[in-house]
């Protein structure tokens, strides 16, 4: 029996298919043990246990990973370049900052999770939560009574449980689909499974999960990236990683003004670290046990080379960001109206909110916030209807990627 594959509608679709390919098939090989979260599942309870994955061992697909904690999600938070670089640098906080939760889906300190998955691949304007997705104007729900109706692309969403996307449908010639493979961000890694009609029927549809259709399949871009290359994109340059020294969350990324900026030099030659800041004066570290600790005092951008006398490498990069929040009172209770100022030394503006539950990093309600904001000024929120001890962070964007506030704990009234 012939089977064709279905073909994108657009260029849209064909981004998005090119998008879920590049997560799923990304190789990599961690220098030491990675940390990756796995579950066992007894009595219809899922327990997940925290364990690694062997230093040296190729691996394919983005890792699962929950990392509302640091909000350093794979894609949106981290690019591909920082994941790269910081999986070569066996002192990154991939290794030596692992997550410890109880009992909760998280452990690399970089990952993706389902919802994280899907929104990247419909080019979402940030991470969406799995229960907000029926939410997206125009979303529609698919007839699944004949399966002659799915479309590349279409969402497998169970709001309770995870999201998946279909990224090829294989038919026989009169048009019966014969096959449906579905790509998803699950533990451990991001994947891409084919079934079969009474395979998908069983696995997805019996167990609560509803077919979506996007409605903006045709605005989805794509844009190659060196990291992760697929045969899509045609011949690419190998991508340049900086073997002499490098920072430990991965070259170009986002800290928070107050954390330290670990930086590692594996060539015994270069003794001293160069650190050029945002506002153009240059500061140099000694390197003591292969290493250079900088705090950094101002926001913004800064370039940091190993030094040999006059002799210098080539640089690494990191942003150093300061957006912080003032509440309006000093207690709240369950549903109350919120409002927050918040300031920012760089004209940044703020594209969403989260709010999450202390004492376990679980978000319990987010969303986009209004686009035309300034840069620095006041929204108005309401406190999710919990008893728990809350906190709340917004979410903006620079160069290297999205990056959070600081985290304030909304005080009980």
């Amino acid at each position: 029996m012939r089977v064709l594959h279905d073909v994108p509608s657009s260029e849209g679709v064909k981004n998005g298919l090119k998008r879920a390919k590049r997560l799923v098939e990304a190789a990599y090989t961690p220098v030491k043990p990675l940390p990756i979260i796995i579950y066992s599942v007894a009595d219809g309870v899922r327990t997940y246990h925290e364990t690694v994955s062997n230093a040296y061992l190729p691996l394919k697909g983005l890792p699962y990973s929950s990392v509302r904690r640091v909000e350093k999600y794979i894609g949106f938070n981290v690019s591909f370049e920082t994941f790269y670089s910081a999986l070569s640098n066996p002192n990154s906080v991939i290794y030596t900052k692992p997550i410890h939760a109880d009992n909760q889906n998280v452990h690399c300190h970089y990952g993706i999770v389902c919802s994280c998955f899907v929104s990247e691949v419909l080019d979402l304007p940030y991470r969406t939560p799995c229960i907000r997705f029926p939410e997206i104007p125009g979303m529609q729900v698919i007839d699944t009574s004949a399966f002659e109706n799915l479309q590349l692309l279409d969402i497998v969403l169970n709001v309770k449980q995870h999201i998946a996307i279909i990224t090829d449908i294989g038919r026989d010639e009169t048009g019966k689909v014969q096959f449906i493979t579905v790509s998803e961000s699950v533990l451990p890694f991001c994947r891409a499974v084919r079934y079969t009609p009474e395979e998908f029927t069983h696995y997805w549809l019996d167990n609560g999960y509803k077919i979506y259709r996007y409605p903006d399949l045709d605005r989805i871009t794509y844009e190659s990236d060196p990291f992760m290359p697929i045969p899509e994109d045609g011949p690419v340059e190998t991508p340049f990683i900086n073997r002499t020294l490098m920072t430990d969350y991965g070259n170009k990324a986002n800290y928070r003004l107050g954390e330290t900026v670990e930086i590692s030099v594996f060539d015994p030659a270069f003794t001293a670290v160069s650190v050029l800041g945002p506002d153009g004066t240059s500061t140099t570290y000694p390197v003591e046990e292969g290493k250079a600790t900088v705090l950094p005092v101002a926001s913004g951008f800064y370039e940091a080379r190993a030094m040999n006398g006059e002799t210098a490498s080539d640089p690494v990069e990191f942003a150093v960001t300061d957006l912080t929040l003032t509440l309006d009172r000093d207690g709240y209770r369950p549903g109350d109206e919120i409002r927050v100022k918040y300031d920012n030394s760089k004209d940044e503006v703020p594209v969403a909110w989260q709010f999450n539950v202390s004492a376990t990093d679980r978000g319990c309600k987010g969303g986009l916030l209004p686009e035309g904001l300034p840069a620095n000024g006041e929204i108005t929120l309401r406190v999710p209807d919990r008893e728990e001890e809350l906190e709340l962070y917004l979410i903006t964007k620079n160069r290297y990627g999205f990056y959070t506030s600081d985290r304030v704990r909304i005080p009980k009234a």
